[in-house]
């Protein structure tokens, strides 16, 4: 959900990704823009690279 326009950057995490890759036929994402003036939506499907660029944007440092 965002009160920006329909192409604003969202926030994916790894676990949804995965769900959404594992569950393809049961997996929508409903995106929620202009929300504060006049709300619109529409849906992704996967595979979501199909639709966007899948930019990452924090690591987990992991000790060795």
């Amino acid at each position: 959900t965002t009160n920006g326009w329909e192409r604003t950057p969202f926030h994916i995490s790894r676990n949804e990704l995965e769900v959404a890759n594992e569950r393809r036929d049961a997996w929508t994402l409903f995106r929620l823009y202009d929300f504060a003036r006049e709300p619109r939506a529409f849906e992704l499907r996967p595979p979501l690279e199909a639709h966007v660029e899948l930019v990452a944007t924090s690591f987990q440092a992991r000790f060795y």
